[in-house]
């Protein structure tokens, strides 16, 4: 079938030298759908002279060529067979996509600039998925969607183009120099961390803005620092690198969804997606409860002995993990490897890992990361973490700084007052659980 397509297209946008034996039916194809459509996806290159202004920013070509995709993605009515006439299934043809570089498979299937979608000197060149109701239509319509798409390269605004391809130096610089300014992450000051999630777009690395988003700015108790780019000046939240740094605050406050964000630091991302200039280290590593099939794995940071019907020991391990232990070998490996930061949220994590507690240390033999924070701290190497907690005050007290989440704000936590309120709520309780009155209730 796309031997017989590719003949009766006439546009001289075709790019007929990719078409090449190899590539067709692979790369470039024509298929009947389960239903009953038929999509085909093909090569083509666009001329726009003005393109070559971006020569000087060639560093951040992506983000000029992801908005020329999204450009075309906001015309899509005039071209409905580029979005499978809006069918449910063929959504990801045509969704909004505002991350630019993201070293993960997350919408792998979105159109995006990648290496078959690309600025190159004068040129623009673009595979196009398309879908057609029935195989006359392919005929018909090809050349006209090609003309059309060429008007709107055409009439694109260089200078967005060159902001986008400056946006995205920005933030490859600003990553660049994290070590050299000691910090493991970087929030800027109206970073807009919310997220709107689609049928498509379901992970928090390739969501793009929810509307109702309020802005982060860092509080003054926590020393906000100015970072001069290559072309701005930011100004924000730096974590430091080895910083034991806390988000806390009750449930529901956008905790989670911030920690979310500087996980996604790791990724490029188009202006307006929010989270431009959240920058995080790519040396990064997450830990939270699951099972896994251990096999030999290191768990002795934390792991005194083992539990019975774990076969091996705590250097050793063999068998279906806990999820304590399954987060034990997740921070274990991260400190190995020098990871120079670890993601913890306490929703997702074993809490007898985090904190210390009378019968864990009784009878079971770990020794929490807050007992490691307090007593072994250089266990931790140079390793930071970023931990969200809401209930577990006693990890809370143990940070070097801390923030906490109201309202979807963040507020100055000063822990030398928290560590002396949180001594006196515990001598308070204590003295509350021994009373002759609680024990009678």
């Amino acid at each position: 079938m796309i031997d017989e397509i590719v003949k009766s297209i006439n546009s001289k946008f075709l790019n007929r030298k990719l078409l090449t034996k190899e590539n067709k039916n692979k790369l470039y194809y024509a298929v009947k759908q389960p239903d009953g459509f038929i999509k085909v996806v093909l090569p083509f290159c666009f001329e726009n002279k003005k393109f070559l202004k971006l020569e000087d920013y060639k560093d951040g070509i992506e983000g000029a060529t992801q908005r020329v995709i999204e450009t075309i993605k906001e015309n899509v009515n005039n071209f409905p067979e580029l979005a499978g006439y809006f069918r449910r299934r063929y959504r990801e043809l045509y969704e909004p996509l505002t991350v630019v570089n993201c070293d993960l498979n997350f919408g792998a299937n979105l159109w995006r600039a990648d290496k078959y979608n690309y600025i190159e000197k004068d040129k623009i060149f673009l595979i196009l998925r398309m879908v057609f109701d029935r195989e006359e239509r392919v005929k018909e319509r090809v050349d006209e969607i090609a003309e059309e798409i060429n008007k709107i390269i055409e009439n694109v605004d260089i200078n967005i183009l060159i902001d986008e391809a400056k946006n995205i130096i920005d933030q490859k610089y600003l990553r660049s120099i994290l070590k050299n300014l000691g910090l493991v992450s970087f929030i800027a000051n109206g970073s807009r961390v919310a997220r709107e999630y689609t049928e498509v777009r379901k992970h928090y690395r390739i969501a793009g803005p929810k509307k109702d988003n309020i802005s982060f700015y860092c509080p003054e108790g926590l020393e906000p620092i100015e970072i001069k780019l290559r072309y701005r000046k930011v100004k924000g939240l730096g974590i430091k690198e080895k910083e034991i740094f806390i988000i806390t605050g009750r449930n529901a406050q956008g905790k989670s969804t911030l920690l979310q964000a500087i996980d996604s630091g790791q990724d490029d991302h188009l202006i307006g997606d929010g989270r431009e200039f959240i920058i995080t280290t790519k040396s990064l590593s997450k830990a939270s409860a699951g099972t896994m099939e251990m096999r030999g794995e290191d768990i002795s940071l934390f792991f005194e002995k083992l539990p019975e019907g774990i076969k091996g020991e705590p250097k050793s391990v063999y068998g279906t993990a806990s999820g304590s232990m399954t987060m034990a070998y997740q921070i274990q490996k991260a400190i190995k490897l020098k990871k120079k930061l670890v993601l913890i949220d306490e929703d997702n994590s074993a809490v007898n890992l985090l904190v210390e507690g009378l019968l864990n240390k009784k009878f079971e033999g770990v020794k929490p990361l807050s007992y490691i924070i307090r007593k072994e701290r250089e266990k931790l190497r140079e390793t930071g973490f970023i931990i969200v907690t809401s209930s577990l005050d006693l990890l809370t007290a143990l940070g070097d700084r801390a923030m906490i989440i109201e309202n979807h704000r963040a507020y100055y936590l000063n822990l030398e007052e928290f560590r002396k309120e949180l001594s006196n709520y515990y001598k308070k309780l204590a003295e509350e659980i021994v009373d002759d009155n609680f024990n009678r209730k």
